[in-house]
């Protein structure tokens, strides 16, 4: 499948898509990790999600770009304290900002028929969905590196590594999520 005009358009637009995503974060009280880094460093590791992006268009859309990226940044932010309910709804984020800010442009698909739109449409969610598989399982493999040398984790380690995040039904801003019928 040809994604040019979506590869030229993302490097086109990495800036915007990177200060939508920030401006999304700064609104989510889910995110309270993410915004105590500077403005500066959220955008530019924004920004590299989508480089990401395009990399893995250009390589045919690899399942082994995404697995090698994602997994190292999942570990990245194991290290540096995020809990993994969070770096699970960054990507959501960045997804959603990515498919709000294509939504109206006809261009990127003008020449599609029904079945080649739900095709690439399936592809590029792929990006994203294995994209949180990886960054789960790279976020794992570090925690069970750090369980092989401390062989235990308290109760409000595990609380703060895992569970840090809204679970009540009653907590969640349902306007945060676009629903759909499946």
């Amino acid at each position: 499948m040809d994604f040019t005009k979506m590869i030229n358009f993302v490097e086109s637009h990495i800036n915007i898509l990177a200060r939508a995503y920030y401006e999304q974060l700064m609104k989510s009280e889910y995110m309270t990790t993410y915004q105590k880094l500077e403005e500066s460093k959220v955008i530019a590791r924004e920004e590299l999600v989508f480089q990401n992006f395009i990399i893995w268009l250009k390589s045919g859309a690899s399942n082994d770009e995404a697995e090698k990226y994602f997994e190292k940044i999942g570990a990245e932010r194991y290290n540096e304290g995020f809990p993994l309910t969070e770096i699970n709804y960054a990507l959501y984020i960045t997804k959603k900002v990515f498919w709000s800010t294509i939504a109206w442009k006809k261009e990127l698909f003008e020449d599609s028929d029904f079945h080649h739109l739900i095709e690439c449409m399936t592809i590029l969610n792929n990006y994203f969905d294995l994209g949180n598989f990886y960054l789960i399982r790279g976020y794992v493999h570090e925690l069970f590196a750090k369980l092989d040398i401390s062989d235990k984790l308290t109760r409000e380690e595990i609380h703060k590594i895992l569970i840090r995040g809204a679970f009540d039904e009653d907590d969640l801003d349902k306007s945060d999520f676009v629903w759909r019928h499946v």
